[in-house]
């Protein structure tokens, strides 16, 4: 009987630590996408692959005195007469696509959009509730969500959640699945059980794609484990090639300088309020130039500086006034 305790004792043990939180965000964590080339917009019929990217987090920074992580996409080298991956999958260009923090304690993540990012939750620059996996059986999902999935909003109640299971996901790892009534898949034209996942997201990662997406793998561990390498020869935004704004934080004035690698991809800047506002327009001349921007109207806060190519945004970057 002592033996059957002892046993008892442990197989409960193991189930407590098997289903201790799994955080999402954390570096190291790569989801890798194709993008098909659809015909029409809502057509179900894909060809080859047109595009590639993955999605994964980058370093910590502050926006508005709270910290987050960057969310980064990065474009991917295609290679062959019709498209396809290259591999090992190859980096060209990474971009910020907004910033996300997680409170592990409370198990929720939150989201701050910026332009770049389709959908979460419409409005740039404006943190959301994402995901709350501290939800319980017939609690409801929260209005962000509600409306990523499902169109709904200013709803008096949204979609509840129907059961939470402790499953394996399509990597094989235990995660709490957190399921409510689903969706109409479109192109399998029958309804989909809808669900997220502990430290994933949705079954297609933290941001859910087009009709065109597919999640061609997900991979956890360093960039050489996950088979994934930098172009810097094709990456004109790789770290060296970052623009440098100084001083920083500023007052009167901020400056920066484009080296020539810049210059050749870029005709232009805007300087962005912290909600998206644009503030001032710029053409951009020449590499070695010192441009200065006089800040000495602009209000204490924080401020965005977007380097454009024919008003396509480029590259990103943040700087603080203090007043």
């Amino acid at each position: 009987m002592k033996n059957l305790y002892t046993l008892l004792f442990f197989s409960i043990c193991n189930i407590a630590f098997s289903q201790k939180y799994k955080p999402l965000v954390e570096e190291g964590k790569y989801w890798i996408y194709e993008y098909l080339h659809q015909p029409e917009s809502s057509s179900c019929f894909f060809f080859f692959t047109e595009k590639g990217e993955v999605h994964h987090f980058g370093k910590d920074t502050i926006v508005d005195n709270i910290p987050y992580k960057e969310i980064l996409y990065s474009t991917l080298q295609l290679t062959g007469p019709t498209g396809s991956l290259k591999f090992p999958f190859e980096i060209k260009q990474t971009n910020v696509m907004g910033y996300i923090r997680e409170d592990t304690f409370a198990r929720k993540v939150y989201v701050l959009p910026n332009e770049l990012m389709n959908a979460p939750c419409t409005e740039s620059f404006k943190e959301y509730l994402l995901f709350d996996f501290s939800l319980e059986k017939e609690d409801s999902i929260n209005e962000c969500l509600a409306y990523y999935i499902y169109q709904l909003r200013d709803q008096y109640e949204y979609p509840k959640i129907d059961s939470i299971k402790y499953e394996l996901d399509f990597y094989g790892k235990s995660r709490s699945h957190f399921y409510s009534f689903g969706y109409f898949d479109l192109c399998k034209f029958w309804h989909v059980p809808g669900y997220i996942m502990e430290g994933f997201g949705f079954k297609d990662g933290p941001f859910r794609g087009q009709l065109n997406r597919r999640l061609v793998k997900y991979c956890e561990g360093t960039l050489e484990q996950c088979n994934i390498i930098s172009s810097t020869k094709d990456d004109q935004f790789s770290r060296a090639n970052k623009v440098v704004i100084l001083p920083n934080p500023a007052f009167d004035y901020i400056s920066f300088r484009l080296n020539e690698s810049i210059v050749n991809a870029t005709n232009g800047y805007c300087i962005r309020n912290i909600t998206g506002n644009m503030l001032e327009k710029e053409s951009l001349i020449d590499f070695g130039t010192n441009y200065i921007i006089h800040t000495h109207d602009f209000p204490s806060g924080m401020y965005i500086l977007q380097l454009l190519k024919d008003d396509e945004i480029v590259q990103t970057e943040k700087f603080i006034i203090l007043h």
